[in-house]
């Protein structure tokens, strides 16, 4: 469970007056958006094609991803899974099997900072959000981190191997990103090629709305929330891939009377001791996005540079860290970013 933001900037053409050169017409976005994960996703999109069409498409795929990674329901593929207590071979889809190798994959880059086994702390975490954010137990948080460990599950010819029967997997943190993905592959089946797909916040965008008129997104403002709206702090045109950002400062819970944020180091079922607040990744894939977006919340400066060439070579483009400052200022501490925003 994780506080992900982003948001769409517009860009403005202006229309040529009489004697003057007269520029492209403003192009005509549709839009689409619903209830999805908990959330909500939005998609932009040019060309002729009908919004219904679209929208059927984008939520037969959100649909799936809902029966293949939801814990919120008993007949999902990863439920059916975490129910077989076992260290026999279990037969999962391709799909699934898609999602959980870049998961795996994440997890070895970053030493555990990203872990798919995290479902113990993640059930311990929203348990106590659901009875009133009552205190946490350190004992039973500790209990919890003792049964995590992405190296206990393997995955060879389309099957998942547990090496301990315990093993439960929590897909969340790239879920979304996933679906983003997924999308983006469906809609040029049904001749979309120039589109915005936002998923729980996660974005990919494929094509420009209009020659030399790329999607605008931008990374929000951590303390936005405290000012009223999504401020956004950081604008960039995103083109042909996607930008994904994790924040910890939108839901807490109180452990040994200390406030605590949602987003565990997997390997020690706590807090990391850094102040980064947001990361926001930008990669080919929001799947990949997704789940470093995560991974660099626990990590933190220091270690995401240290960490980046592994990172980069899965795919990672370039990272924004945002860090309180004791003054409450942001500092920013940028990863082969790109330079162009707003």
């Amino acid at each position: 469970m994780r506080a992900r933001l982003s948001s769409l900037l517009g860009a403005v053409a202006l229309v040529g007056c009489s004697r003057a050169p007269v520029t492209a017409p403003e192009p005509v976005i549709h839009e689409i958006h619903g209830p999805t994960m908990g959330s909500t996703y939005q998609v932009k999109f040019v060309g002729n094609v009908p919004e219904g069409t679209v929208q059927a498409l984008v939520e037969a795929e959100l649909a799936s991803f809902d029966l293949a990674f939801s814990n919120w329901r008993k007949d999902s593929e990863i439920a059916r899974i975490n129910q077989q207590a076992t260290t026999e071979p279990l037969a999962v889809s391709a799909r699934f099997a898609s999602v959980l190798k870049m998961a795996l994959d994440v997890a070895a880059a970053t030493d555990g900072a990203f872990d798919p086994t995290v479902k113990p702390l993640s059930d311990l975490y929203r348990a106590r959000k659901q009875d009133g954010n009552a205190p946490l137990d350190a004992a039973a948080l500790d209990r919890a981190r003792a049964l995590v460990d992405y190296r206990a599950v393997t995955l060879r010819d389309g099957k998942l191997t547990k090496a301990r029967p315990d093993v439960t997997l929590d897909l969340d943190g790239i879920a979304a990103g996933a679906a983003c993905d997924a999308i983006a592959a469906r809609l040029p089946t049904i001749a979309v090629t120039k589109f915005y797909v936002e998923v729980t916040g996660e974005v990919t965008c494929r094509g420009e709305k209009a020659p030399g008129q790329p999607w605008r997104i931008g990374v929000v403002d951590p303390t936005s929330d405290v000012h009223g709206g999504d401020r956004p702090l950081v604008a960039l045109p995103l083109r042909d891939r996607a930008l994904c950002t994790s924040g910890d400062y939108r839901n807490s819970l109180l452990v040994d009377g200390k406030l605590m944020h949602h987003v565990f180091d997997p390997r020690t079922g706590r807090n990391p001791e850094h102040r980064v607040v947001s990361a926001s990744v930008l990669a080919g894939s929001a799947a990949l996005a997704d789940a470093l977006g995560t991974a660099l919340l626990v990590l933190g400066e220091a270690k995401a540079k240290e960490l980046w060439p592994r990172l980069a070579a899965l795919g990672a483009q370039g990272a924004l860290l945002l860090a309180a400052a004791d003054d409450g200022k942001l500092l920013s501490t940028e990863i082969t970013w790109p330079q162009e925003d707003a």
